[in-house]
């Protein structure tokens, strides 16, 4: 995805906005039956920024998966199941694809110029002052680090030189599923340029991982959501990297687009049958 015009989150939003009327003409469904419309666990990061794209309360959620993994794991053996992952993760077996929304394909090419409806900014939060260690890193994510951004999902700005001063020390990094895979990769490609820190990752949730970073108990949050009002006056966040959530379904079903309408349909429990949306 190098050299790709990069695009903010807000551009992307108003791009998502402006195609929420689009229709869509559905294939035959009446070979389908009653919609298993899943969702991820509360505090997830994934399914705040689904619900507030799609202005869903997923009250039509039937089961609740606690990874993208288990997401999958659902759709494989349910043919009338419905779910969404953070694209660059979701390495989907051959039983589960992926939808378009609005007519347009959950692409590196359509993520990295916007105009995927689904797609969200990638967040590290911290609170105080940072340690020497972590400016070191944090100064490698936004220069060096965003070729690996570019590689993973999308970069929030060009790849530039980086030069390390070598500062010692633990980096504890705790949050969000979705991102973990992409700051994995950066942490391992920063230790060629600074072996002396040592940075420890775990995965849990978006909202986890904030609090922990409020109260101390990691030194970088990490959040594949928008902070709130709350997490905004304790922490400081940078914008690391964009991805897209793509919608995905069964082999087995038809369907291979839905507007953002249907969608909405669906995980606001306004369409029971497969062969209800409209």
């Amino acid at each position: 995805m190098r050299n790709r015009l990069i695009l903010t989150l807000g551009i992307c939003a108003v791009l998502a906005l402006s195609s929420c009327s689009v229709k869509n003409e559905l294939p035959d469904l009446s070979g389908m039956g009653e919609i298993t419309a899943i969702s991820r666990e509360e505090g997830s990061g994934t399914r705040d920024e689904f619900e507030n794209i799609i202005g869903t309360n997923s009250s039509g959620t039937v089961n609740i998966a606690l990874s993208t993994a288990e997401v999958s794991d659902i759709i494989s053996g349910d043919k009338n199941a419905v779910g969404y992952a953070a694209y660059s993760t979701s390495e989907l077996p051959e039983s589960v694809k992926a939808v378009s929304v609005n007519g347009i394909s959950p692409t590196e090419e359509n993520i990295g110029s916007g105009k995927y409806p689904l797609c969200r900014s990638y967040y590290l939060a911290y609170t105080g002052e940072l340690s020497a260690a972590e400016t070191d890193f944090l100064a490698y994510v936004m220069s060096a680090g965003q070729t690996v951004a570019d590689e993973e999902c999308a970069a929030v700005k060009k790849s530039s030189s980086f030069l390390s001063d070598k500062s010692s020390g633990k980096i504890k990094i705790c949050g969000s599923t979705s991102m973990a895979p992409l700051i994995e990769k950066m942490a391992e490609n920063y230790k060629s340029y600074n072996p002396n820190a040592v940075i420890e990752i775990n995965a849990t949730d978006s909202s986890d991982g904030l609090n922990s970073a409020i109260r101390g108990e990691c030194d970088i949050a990490m959040s594949s959501r928008e902070l709130t009002d709350y997490e905004n006056e304790l922490l400081t966040k940078k914008a690391v990297a964009r991805d897209g959530i793509a919608v995905i379904v069964n082999s087995e079903n038809p369907v291979k687009n839905l507007s953002e309408e249907q969608i909405k349909q669906i995980y606001d429990n306004n369409a029971e049958k497969w062969s209800d949306l409209k």
